[in-house]
């Protein structure tokens, strides 16, 4: 980059240079499409449930949240990945799928990027924590502005090596600030690169604002939520280099002077720093156990107790959810899944009828387990069958159409008897088994004709790719279970309000 570049088209220089790397265009179409997909707060349930449950880090992250203390006040854990992205709404999910989305690719990298993603989530964790504290409202926006925070720099140390070690050797040897180190060697700091990035990412305002690095710091708590936002932050990201980033001499002294300068707008204590920091290392030590990445916490507590050492030492918070082997667990998956939904319709006074029968296609799609599973819906006139709600099954839903009649081979023939059908390609007898299994792209296939007060209303499918063993008497018990929940539900939304 020459002398004569102004500072500006020194940053679009770098990152152009970003974007160009090898590995850097998929990742960053796959955080647009998180920004994007996410963005509109009337994105379906069955598009939401689907992308999560596409990631398993993401499917424990959001169970792990939805059981939080802030979100389920039931008493009862939620198993189910519908459930609970019905519980945190399109923003949590979308920030929460885009901090975990961050995380991964960078941690992957080298184990000098690895430090830096550990600090970006004990900031991401600081400041959802600091929201709780403060009130403010939106948690999951605050984790995702903590783990944007620091993006400049772990971009430019990903991707400018030499420069992100000289600009260390500056702080080291010439007592100089990140601020001044990156100055003289980038000609710009890492919070302009980060929120350059930003802007190239369509990411919310918010978000952006937050990553410049501005000093928020006027204003009483209380004042407008969107002021806060940048403050809260600011300060996780000022904590998270006062105690981790800096030698243990004088930590106390930093943070005594960080909680005077936002003592205005935030109105922390010292004992809540405690508080902040315990919970963060314990919300970062469960994130590591979902990403299976070794994590010393004791490490992490030492450093934070030294720099608070006179302060009480903070309880450490309970864990709120289940544990992690639970959820991730498979054993017993389908009949916990089950007794969920069945929970769900005996308590609820108002029932969200898609979310129920998504609640059950996951059952089916996660506990039998299934590549496709649809719930498929009668027409008014009676004639025909299409599917309606689909996991795992986009482009199945739309060609899933029969005559409820002779003309829809098999298909049509068990549901004009209102009788369940299963087929398998080793299996089938006749020439239009086979060509039905052929159309549906299937090996095997179930299926299940909903009815209420005697009349077909629907049916459940679900099906495998690949050949596979025939199912067990109990998973077939517990399907039979959950076709009548659907049946149940769908009665009990009718006599609410008639839907069909």
């Amino acid at each position: 980059m020459g002398e004569e570049l102004s500072r500006q088209e020194r940053i679009q220089a770098c990152l152009r240079e970003v974007t160009r790397q090898p590995d850097f265009p998929a990742f960053s179409h796959h955080i647009q499409e998180l920004m994007h997909a996410l963005g509109d707060e009337e994105a379906s349930l069955r598009r939401l449930t689907a992308l999560v449950l596409r990631d398993f880090s993401l499917t424990l992250k959001v169970l792990r949240t939805a059981n939080s203390v802030q979100y389920n006040r039931s008493g009862r854990h939620i198993l189910s990945v519908t459930h609970a992205v019905a519980l945190l709404g399109v923003d949590a999910i979308r920030y929460l799928a885009g901090s975990l989305a961050l995380f991964e690719h960078f941690r992957k990298q080298s184990p000098g990027l690895r430090e830096l993603m550990l600090l970006s989530l004990l900031t991401a964790n600081q400041a959802r924590s600091v929201a709780a504290r403060i009130g403010y409202p939106r948690r999951e926006e605050a984790y995702l502005c903590g783990m944007f925070r620091n993006l400049g720099e772990v971009l430019v140390a990903s991707y400018f090596p030499s420069q992100y070690a000289a600009i260390l050797g500056h702080i080291k040897e010439a007592n100089l600030s990140d601020r001044e180190a990156c100055l003289r060697v980038l000609h710009f700091t890492y919070e302009e690169l980060g929120h350059a990035m930003a802007l190239h990412w369509n990411m919310p305002d918010k978000v952006a604002r937050c990553m410049r690095g501005g000093e928020e710091k006027l204003g009483r708590a209380g004042t407008h939520d969107v002021d806060l936002l940048p403050a809260l932050t600011s300060f996780s990201h000022s904590l998270t280099t006062a105690v981790y980033r800096r030698d243990p001499e004088g930590a106390r002294a930093r943070i005594n002077l960080l909680i005077e300068d936002y003592l205005p707008t935030l109105e922390l204590q010292q004992e809540d720093v405690g508080r902040i920091l315990d919970s963060a290392i314990l919300d970062t030590k469960h994130t590591f156990a979902i990403l299976r990445v070794p994590l010393n916490d004791l490490r992490l507590r030492h450093q934070a107790e030294t720099a608070l050492t006179s302060a009480a030492a903070a309880p450490h918070p309970a864990d709120a959810g289940p544990a992690l082997h639970e959820l991730a667990s498979e054993a017993n998956l389908l009949e916990r899944l089950t007794h969920e939904v069945d929970a769900l319709i005996g308590s609820s006074t108002d029932l969200q009828l898609n979310s129920v029968l998504l609640m059950i296609l996951e059952a089916i799609y996660r506990g039998g387990p299934f590549d496709r599973v649809l719930f498929c819906l009668v027409n008014a006139e009676h004639t025909h069958i299409q599917g309606r709600l689909g996991l795992g099954a986009e482009s199945l839903r739309e060609k899933f159409s029969f005559p409820l009649s002779i003309r829809g081979g098999p298909i049509g023939a068990a549901l004009l008897k209102k009788q369940e059908l299963f087929l398998s390609s080793d299996r089938a007898s006749t020439y239009a088994e086979l060509e039905l299994l052929k159309l549906l792209g299937a090996s095997s296939f179930g299926l299940h004709p909903i009815l209420v007060d005697g009349v077909l209303v629907g049916c459940l499918y679900f099906d495998r790719l690949a050949p596979s063993a025939p199912l067990d008497a109990r998973t077939l018990g517990f399907l039979v279970r959950l076709r009548d929940l659907a049946a149940t539900a769908i009665q009990k939304k009718r006599q609410a309000t008639p839907v069909f």
